[in-house]
């Protein structure tokens, strides 16, 4: 099982895509594999490039294909995908090594017993540590009409972690209260309301078992509420579903494919919205339990330096609160929720994670910088910005110059660490340009009009030797950005758009001086 970033393998895959692509024919002979790739349609380009390099390098190599490669999109169905692929597994995999493919019984997996009012505090697992909430506060004039609340959040690390410049805070959120409290009330229970959960025998499961827990606590801290419900979690809730009408619905929706994808998918759609819309589905609170996916990290780019703070972090949080897609209330992100309302003194679960290996910043003060983003997209930026300042008062190395290009809504609104920014470049670390979606001026709303505006002084900074960084939404700024670099090394070589499109590639997977961080 394996993605693609950027059209590249990930950092633990390199070294293997290398040896199977480099492998002589009959080097397998004897060999059985399979294929699962994973990705995002929105990169295009891209899309399963690895998977697909693994899949024929093996095969050339001679090795036997067992099941079609399998493809997940994380811009669908994403979980469907692969048990669409999965229900296809067993039987050739069995045939081929003389085994049976049976179906697990259908008794359910999970026993709940309901034992009393005892509260339980449950540790979580998932190589996760304590922090601790140091500071928190808004960078944002939420007084201003549709303005979207921004934090800025300082976390002390647990001991012995540390981090680069560039690099992930992964934090275990809760689910949001509101959330919880539906899910409660539609099983009748309160948030006290203690239980046991039991796995079947032979069965595996991320709940804590054999201990007494609050419902309330089990919900909030071990499984994902809002993730849209997958085909087949819509047919096993047809199932369960003694309203004939209802019921025909939900067959409907499980069975066909655009159906899923516009009302269900698209509009993000949980188990437990489709339980409120079809109160008739009898399902037990076990079952419901089982049908959900563990409560997962969130990855947020570190905004801060070691060389400020090696124990030390700082995240900048976008609060995600809006109508739900689904129609059902307000949809409220677990993680920036979490975060906003973490106060001083709160203990969070965290770990570091290494971002992408090229994203970090260069390792010479000489060598010139170009950063482009939008929103909370300044994240890892203001942690490069802060680690060149540090290092060159320390060195006594006046920096080459850096860019940023910088989109927000207002200048009065959300221009994110304004005294920062402006200490800075009038140290000579930085030259920000920004672009005001919300106050448009000569011409420039959004970054990458900044960007082609003032082209020239880019163009000026590679032909140094500059590294170019874009972090923040990959749906439309990312590749709006790369569209606008295109186009402007079009104008200055006078080139095609293939040939510049051939320059970029380049840029990005030979030479490293095109780098992206971007999030869906």
């Amino acid at each position: 099982m394996c993605s693609s970033y950027e059209g590249q393998p990930p950092d633990n895959a390199r070294s293997f895509v290398q040896w199977a692509q480099g492998l002589p024919g009959g080097a397998l002979d004897g060999v059985r594999y399979a294929v699962f790739g994973n990705g995002n349609k929105d990169w295009a380009r891209t899309y399963q490039a690895v998977p697909k390099a693994i899949d024929e390098g093996l095969a050339r190599a001679g090795a036997t294909r067992l099941v079609e490669r399998g493809e997940a999109n994380a811009r669908g169905d994403f979980f469907g995908d692969f048990e669409d692929w999965y229900a296809g597994f067993w039987e050739p995999v069995g045939a081929e090594f003389g085994q049976i493919a049976a179906e697990p019984a259908p008794s359910p997996l999970l026993e709940v017993e309901f034992v009393g009012a005892v509260r339980d505090p449950i540790l979580r697992q998932n190589e996760l540590q304590l922090g601790t909430v140091v500071a928190n506060r808004e960078l944002v004039d939420v007084s201003a009409p549709h303005a979207r609340s921004k934090r800025h959040v300082e976390i002390a690390l647990p001991d012995g972690m540390t981090y680069r410049t560039g690099d992930y805070l992964a934090v275990l959120p809760l689910n949001p209260a509101g959330l919880v409290d539906r899910a409660l009330a539609r099983f009748g229970l309160s948030y006290d309301s203690t239980v046991v959960v039991r796995a079947g025998e032979g069965s595996q499961t991320f709940l804590p078992t054999g201990t007494p827990v609050s419902a309330g606590e089990l919900l909030s801290s071990y499984v994902e509420l809002a993730q849209p419900a997958t085909r087949r979690q819509v047919g096993e809730l047809a199932d369960a579903n003694v309203c004939p009408p209802h019921k025909e619905e939900l067959e409907a929706l499980a069975g066909d494919a655009d159906a899923y994808t516009a009302e269900v998918l698209d509009r993000r759609v949980s188990v437990l919205d489709l339980l409120e819309r079809y109160p008739a589905s009898q399902l037990a609170f076990a079952t419901f339990l089982q049908m959900l996916a563990p409560l997962a990290p969130r990855r947020y780019s570190i905004s801060s330096s070691p060389l400020w703070s090696p124990d030390h972090v700082t995240l900048t949080v976008a609060v995600l609160e809006a109508p739900a897609f689904s129609g059902n209330g307000v949809y409220s992100g677990a993680a920036s929720t979490y975060l906003a309302q973490a106060r001083p003194g709160t203990r969070v679960a965290v770990t570091v994670r290494p971002s992408n290996v090229a994203f970090h910043p260069p390792e010479s003060l000489r060598t010139p910088i170009v950063m482009v983003c939008a929103g909370t997209g300044l994240a890892p930026f203001r942690g490069f910005l802060q680690d060149r300042a540090l290092r060159a008062q320390a060195e006594g190395v006046p920096p080459a110059p850096a860019l940023l290009f910088f989109g927000c809504d207002h200048p009065d609104v959300d221009r994110l660490y304004r005294d920062e920014l402006d200490a800075w470049a009038r140290d000579g670390v930085v030259e920000v340009h920004p672009a005001y979606s919300e106050a448009p001026a000569d011409g420039v709303r959004y970054v990458q009009d900044r960007l082609w505006a003032d082209r020239h002084r880019v163009v000026e900074l590679v032909e140094r030797g500059a590294t170019f960084y874009v972090c923040g939404d990959g749906r439309r700024m990312a590749p709006a950005v790369y569209d606008t670099c295109a186009r402007i090394y079009s104008e200055v070589a006078g080139a095609s758009a293939e040939d510049a499109e051939a320059w970029l590639d380049r840029m990005q997977h030979e030479h490293a001086r095109y780098v992206s961080d971007v999030f869906a």
